[in-house]
Order: structure tokens, then sequence, then C-alpha cells
């Protein structure tokens, strides 16, 4: 289940969080992020076979997705926080293939790995939708 855990909990209210921001504070990068970071909490699950030993390629591919488009926004637009979500989205990409190739790369290090770089896209993201939030403060002023 998803919301089996404290931690699977804790990362579904920050993510919640943050993806609401974006959405109301944040401009057309953000609020694009924001909905592709939703369809792929959602489309996660779905993707995730049960068997803990082998690669999860379904889970791979959604995360290959998001990573080609955090790279196309970031390549395409002047936010500089694309560029770092982008890069830690990439690690995720390249954590799913370290236990294609080894499989000596065990389980706990594989989904703390990416754990790690989805919370540090997710603050990214907040990073983006604040800094575009200052902007349009600073502008009424």
């Amino acid at each position: 289940m998803v919301f089996a855990t404290l931690a699977q909990q804790t990362w579904i209210a920050l993510m919640l969080l943050v993806s609401g921001f974006a959405l109301w504070r944040g401009k057309g990068p953000e609020r694009a992020i924001a909905l592709a970071n939703l369809a792929a909490w959602i489309l996660t699950p779905l993707a995730y076979r049960n068997s803990l030993m082998d690669p999860q390629w379904g889970v791979f591919i959604v995360d290959g997705m998001f990573m080609l488009l955090l790279v196309w926004f970031a390549a395409t637009t002047d936010r500089n926080w694309l560029l770092f979500a982008a890069a830690f989205q990439l690690l995720a990409v390249i954590t799913h293939i370290a236990i294609a190739v080894d499989p000596g790369v065990r389980t706990l290090a594989y989904f703390r790995g990416l754990v790690i770089w989805s919370y540090l896209v997710l603050g990214a993201l907040a990073v983006g939708a604040w800094n575009m939030h200052r902007e349009r403060l600073a502008h009424r002023a």
C-alpha cells in the first residue's frame, strides 16, 4: 500500500504541499512540473512490481519520462532550479541502471537512493515556486 508507512505518508504530504504551492504560486514551468510530479506519483505504484530483487523497469520508464521533461524545460526556459531538478532526476535514472547492471546493488540502497533523489527534485521545485512567488511580490511593490 502506498500510504502504509510514516515515511510514505510524509512523502505524500510534502509532495502534495509543494506541488500545490507550485500550482498556486508558480508560473508555466513550475505548474507543468508540479502536474508531471503528481502524474509520476500516481503512475509509479501502477508500474511497480513486487519483485524486490529485479530492476523496476516500469518505474524506470516513469522516472525516465519525468527526467526527459525536466531536461526539456531546463533547456528551453530560464529557470535555474530546473537544472538542479533535472540533474537529481538523472541520478534517479542512473540508480535504476545501477541495479540493472550490477545485481550486487542492494535493494535498500536502491530504494533509499531513489527516495533521496525524489526529495531533492521536490526541493528544487519548491525553490522554483518560491522564487516565482517572490518575483510576483516584488513586481507588485
